[in-house]
């Protein structure tokens, strides 16, 4: 599951809207977490160990949450330059 849908998740189970969770974490508007739970932005691990405490998440799901999206992105980002290097001739 991306992160993004996984913040989403969490967010809505701790019955916040965007706005409200935005307002907690120190933003004064929601658009930087609808980046972040659309997969437009990738959210830095202070304000992911802040969002665990206000959604209630466990720092290790948390943390393998952020571990496997960072996978997905580095396996994707080699395949591309895999690719890249077939097409040189």
């Amino acid at each position: 599951m991306p992160i993004g849908t996984f913040l989403k998740s969490k967010r809505q189970n701790a019955h916040l809207t965007q706005q409200e969770a935005a307002e907690l974490l120190g933003y004064d508007k929601p658009q930087f977490l609808s980046n972040i739970e659309r997969g437009k932005r990738t959210p830095p691990c202070d304000l992911l160990k802040r969002m665990c405490s206000l959604y209630h998440v466990d720092e290790n799901e948390m943390l393998e949450q952020y571990i496997e999206t960072r996978k997905r992105r580095a396996t994707l980002s080699a395949i591309k330059i895999w690719d890249k290097a077939g097409d040189q001739k």
